[in-house]
């Protein structure tokens, strides 16, 4: 389990909260954000991995990245990396896909128009405000 979770981390390209505050001094005081900001929950509907799943097909797709479902479905014509790439994980899981082409603050503000839903709180692996390393540097 341990060597799994560092693979995704490693491949997320994240690591553990450094210690280091605003300041950017070693050693100052850190101020975490709020266990309910940490959590990420908004107020969108919840829906489900299984949900989510049924919408795979060009004419209806969704996919999750960070916990949050979007409907990509009239953006993947315009999407400029090609409709096939986000084609690849419709109706799935695309996060890592997502941080790993680094994409634009522009991109990572423009999804927020497709925004749709998030997952239950059960389902959740990076907005769970349980695991600091997971849940650092993701938008907001």
């Amino acid at each position: 389990m341990a060597s799994a979770l560092t693979n995704l981390l490693q491949t997320l390209r994240i690591g553990p909260l450094a210690a280091v505050s605003k300041s950017g001094k070693a050693g100052d005081v850190i101020i975490l954000p709020s266990v309910e900001k940490a959590k990420g929950r908004i107020d969108a509907p919840e829906i489900t991995l299984e949900e989510v799943a049924h919408h795979d097909s060009y004419d209806d797709c969704w996919i999750v990245i960070y916990d949050r479902v979007y409907d990509v479905t009239h953006f993947l014509r315009e999407h400029p990396g090609g409709d096939d790439i986000i084609m690849d994980h419709a109706g799935r899981d695309a996060t890592i896909a997502f941080h790993g082409t680094g994409h634009s603050r522009h991109a990572v503000e423009q999804m927020r128009q497709f925004l749709i839903g998030q997952l239950p709180a059960s389902q959740c692996i990076f907005r769970t405000g349980q695991n600091k390393v997971l849940s650092s540097g993701i938008p907001d």
